[in-house]
C-alpha cells in the first residue's frame, strides 16, 4: 500500500455515514474518490467542501444494480487515483420497495422486493469487490470494508429480506478474507446498529423503545463512531485485521 498518500475508493459517499467515512478518511490523509447515485448537488457540495481543506476528492455517478457501470466506475476512480489501497462499501437498501413508510413485512414482501435489494446489496457489492480485488492483487496490496448491519449476524427484529442481504455480506467477507490473503488485501465487515439518521426513521416507536432498553449505552450510535472504525480497518495501520464483522451495535 502507498504508506504516505493511501487512496480510497467509497461506495455510496454521499449517504449519512458514507459523509462521514469520505471525511474522516480525509482527515487521516486519503485521496478519495466517491460514488453517488441520486444526489449530485450534494455530492458537487462535497467535493467543494474537500477542496477547502485540501483535500482531493473526486466524485464518480454509479448505480450498482448496473455491473457494466460498476466496473466503469471502478476502473475510472482507479484511473484518476492511480493507485487503490482501499474500497469501502457503505452503499445499499433498507428495502427493495422504491418508497416506504415502515419496514416491510415478511408476507407482504414480493419477488420484485426481493430481487430488488438482493441485486444491490449482495450482486453489485459482489462484483465491485472483484473488480478492485483485481487491482489490489495486481499492487500485492489492499484493504475491503463493507458496511454490513447488526442484522446480518445477529437475531435481531429485522426485515426478513434485509436481514438475508446483509448475511450474505458476512459470508462474503470471510470467504474473501481466506481467498485473498496471500495477497496482502484484508477484507473486513463492520456491522452498525441503529444509527442517529439512519434506518432510525423507518422504525416504530416500539421497535425502537426495545432497541434502547437492550443497548448497554441506552442510545444510539453516530456515523463518526462507524467512520472512525471503518478508517482504522481501510487504513495502512490495519495489518493483521481481517475476515472480522466488527459490530457496532452499543452492546446489544
Amino acid at each position: 500500500m502507498n504508506i504516505k498518500k493511501p487512496k480510497a475508493l467509497v461506495i455510496g459517499g454521499c449517504g449519512g455515514l458514507g459523509t462521514e467515512v469520505c471525511r474522516t478518511l480525509g482527515r487521516k490523509g486519503f485521496d478519495i474518490a466517491f460514488t453517488y447515485h441520486s444526489c449530485q448537488k450534494k455530492a458537487d457540495d462535497l467535493v467543494s467542501e474537500f477542496k477547502d481543506q485540501r483535500i482531493t476528492a473526486t466524485a464518480f455517478h454509479m448505480d450498482l444494480d448496473d455491473l457494466e457501470e460498476v466496473k466503469l466506475t471502478i476502473r475510472q476512480a482507479h484511473r484518476t487515483l492511480e493507485t487503490l489501497d482501499a474500497l469501502v462499501i457503505s452503499s445499499g437498501l433498507a428495502t427493495g420497495r422504491n418508497a416506504v413508510e415502515q419496514v416491510p413485512q415478511y408476507l407482504t414482501i414480493t419477488v420484485r422486493d426481493f430481487d430488488r435489494l438482493m441485486n444491490i446489496n449482495v450482486r453489485g457489492v459482489f462484483f465491485a469487490c472483484q473488480k478492485a480485488a483485481r487491482i489490489m492483487t495486481e499492487a500485492g496490496a489492499g484493504r475491503i470494508v463493507i458496511v454490513g448491519s447488526i442484522d446480518g449476524v445477529k437475531s435481531v427484529p429485522a426485515p426478513v429480506d434485509y436481514a438475508c442481504s446483509k448475511g450474505a455480506l458476512w459470508g462474503m467477507t470471510q470467504a474473501l478474507s481466506k481467498e485473498l490473503g496471500d495477497s496482502n488485501i484484508l477484507v473486513n465487515m463492520v456491522a452498525p446498529g441503529i444509527l442517529e439518521g439512519g434506518v432510525a426513521k423507518l422504525l416504530s416507536e416500539d421497535l425502537m423503545g426495545e432497541y434502547l432498553k437492550h443497548s448497554s449505552l441506552r442510545r444510539t450510535g453516530k456515523f463518526s463512531e462507524v467512520a472512525n472504525v471503518i478508517a482504522f480497518l481501510a487504513g495502512p495501520w490495519n495489518t493483521y485485521v481481517t475476515g472480522q464483522a466488527v459490530i457496532l451495535d452499543g452492546g446489544l
